[in-house]
């Protein structure tokens, strides 16, 4: 068992590496999708008052966030929920 892994030191160690950096990867990804649900949400909100950019941006953020539009306010207060605590 030794001879083995002396033999394969190298190749054990670079498959180690690559599951982490594989992992490390995804995780970037989810974090990404998070902060551009974030920023949508926050336009969302930025534009509330005015009722025509209102519309627009609950599209633009349903958009990015793929949900429907009658559900992304609910979406995005759950969200903001999430983020403060």
């Amino acid at each position: 068992m030794s001879k083995f892994i002396e033999k394969n030191i190298s190749i054990i160690l670079l498959t180690i590496n690559g599951y982490f950096l594989f992992s490390i990867s995804n995780s970037l990804k989810e974090t990404s999708y998070y902060s551009s649900d974030l920023r949508a949400c926050a336009k969302m909100k930025a534009f509330n008052n005015d009722k025509e950019s209102s519309e627009l941006f609950k599209q633009k953020a349903a958009v990015v966030t793929k949900v429907p539009v009658k559900f992304i306010s609910e979406y995005c207060k759950k969200m903001n929920q999430q983020n403060l605590f």
